[in-house]
């Protein structure tokens, strides 16, 4: 994986500090019981300045999350996003930037409750590439089954959650493979290890529903959206393991991985070069800055 260089300025305990002194103590709850939620969106360097991708939907979605996990948190969308601008600003961003926001509970209290105190910190990093995006992938299906929606909720971002995609990785890197594609409880498709996952059909684009306990990911959903607008015949449905071997293209979605094609799956090649569909995507999803200024909120 490459490896991100931080920006010099955190967001931490309510104020603006260097980032080397943006530390917590071992001691803290939220990193020994995974209580806590991040986001992660991307800004771009253009023509016009730095612009963040779909800020608001990304810090909406944390709010949500807030609710669902009943975190004792007061989150306020507007502020928080003048905080990641103002953050953003004196971090001078420059080239694809990566930007994490995260709630965790903060307090040093030995007790896996999600009664407690919290906080918000934000960081940024410079973001290349995650994946060769003309390489395509090689995946499997993974043995570790996705956690489900009465287990730790997927559309959460939930901190603690991800260990579920830590061990399809590993598994998956042990075996030779790029990433990994998980199983939910019904052994239908749900995603990758931590992206959203496409695939297409006679040139009909195909995604697991929101019930096959994916993450409602903000690139899937602007996936959809430009399908829409191209007339790209699109179905939000169950999805059998099965089909990804027949599949014509499948390609993942996500903050780090934008469009990523999948050669094969399980060793069963799905195609030698990427997709006219997946690739008709990619190329929109690349020109959202000049297509779609709507989904972008500049940094001043």
């Amino acid at each position: 994986m490459p490896a991100f260089k931080p920006y010099p300025y955190a967001y931490f305990q309510k104020k603006v500090v260097p980032i080397e002194n943006a530390q917590i103590s071992i001691m803290t709850n939220g990193l020994h019981y995974g209580v806590g939620i991040y986001g992660g969106f991307k800004a771009y360097e253009t023509n016009d300045g730095v612009k963040i991708f779909r800020l608001d939907d990304h810090l909406q979605r944390m709010k949500n999350s807030v609710g669902i996990l009943n975190f004792p948190f007061e989150f306020d969308v507007e502020e928080t996003k003048k905080t990641v601008l103002e953050l953003a600003a004196k971090n001078k961003l420059t080239s694809v930037s990566y930007i994490r926001p995260l709630i965790y509970r903060s307090d040093i209290v030995l007790s896996p409750d999600i009664a407690g105190e919290y906080d918000l910190a934000i960081y940024m990093m410079h973001m290349p590439d995650y994946f060769d995006s003309a390489k395509g992938l090689d995946v499997c299906v993974s043995s570790w089954q996705r956690n489900s929606d009465n287990a730790i909720p997927p559309r959460t971002k939930a901190t603690g959650g991800y260990i579920n995609s830590a061990l399809a990785i590993n598994d998956a890197h042990a075996a030779g493979y790029d990433s990994a594609i998980m199983l939910d409880s019904r052994g239908n498709v749900s995603e990758g290890a931590v992206m959203n996952i496409f695939l297409v059909k006679k040139g009909k684009l195909i995604t697991p529903s929101s019930d096959s306990d994916i993450l409602e990911g903000i690139t899937r959903k602007t996936i959809i959206e430009l399908a829409k607008e191209m007339g790209i015949e699109l179905e939000e449905r169950i999805v059998d393991r099965s089909e990804l071997y027949t599949a014509e293209e499948v390609f993942f979605t996500g903050t780090a991985a934008n469009v990523t094609w999948c050669k094969s799956i399980d060793k069963t090649e799905i195609g030698k070069t990427i997709g006219p569909v997946t690739k008709k995507l990619a190329t929109a999803f690349d020109n959202l800055v000049e297509t779609h200024p709507q989904y972008f909120t500049k940094v001043s």
